[in-house]
């Protein structure tokens, strides 16, 4: 087991690593473009299903509420669609399924706003329709992704693919880290620390 446990971690190193070379452009693109959306009074919605939503919840959390306590600053407003459980059922029961995070954006989206699109496939109905909704609207449509990127990619202004398929667990380890560093970055770019 203790072989596994090493030949896990190396491969999801790798694969961070691949990322990285690959597309650090897109990631910092991803931060200025949120940055500038909260300078002029915008907002961040992140839509994603299963463990995507609790990246979603994860990554608006550090945003409203801090990222590192050695970094003093104002709420950021970012709002994870998958909290609200009243919501997602009325709207799959009422909608479909794959309707949800569409009728929150209607409701929650301002143009200049961003919407931020988390799926492992690429092709999760639910985050294609909002990011189309958003994108609709005048919302900048971001995303994180996995494999080939997927339908969702094709209306996604930019995105990070981490290029990998065969289980969504090393693709959700890249995606945190990817989400994590965007937030630095915004930190940054925002004239919070150095």
């Amino acid at each position: 087991m203790e072989g596994h446990v090493r030949a896990a971690m190396q491969f999801s190193a790798r694969l961070k690593q691949q990322v990285a070379e690959t597309q650090s452009a897109e990631i910092v693109s991803m931060a200025r473009v949120i940055a500038r959306s909260f300078e002029a009074g915008g907002k961040l919605l992140i839509c994603g299903n299963g463990g995507s939503a609790s990246d979603a919840q994860h990554l608006a959390t550090e945003l409203t509420i801090r990222y590192r306590s050695s970094v003093p600053r104002e709420a950021l407003p970012a709002i994870a669609l998958s909290a609200d459980t009243s919501a997602l059922t009325a709207g799959a029961n009422d909608l479909g399924y794959d309707q949800v995070f569409a009728r929150l954006v209607e409701a929650y989206g301002r143009k200049g706003d961003v919407i931020l699109g988390i799926s492992t496939s690429g092709n999760s109905m639910s985050v294609y329709n909002a990011l189309q909704q958003g994108r609709s609207f005048g919302l900048h449509t971001l995303a994180l992704l996995g494999g080939d990127g997927g339908a969702i990619r094709k209306v996604s202004d930019l995105s990070v693919v981490v290029p990998y398929s065969e289980a969504a667990d090393r693709v959700q380890e890249c995606h945190i880290a990817a989400g994590h560093i965007i937030i630095d970055c915004i930190e940054r770019i925002m004239g919070y620390c150095d």
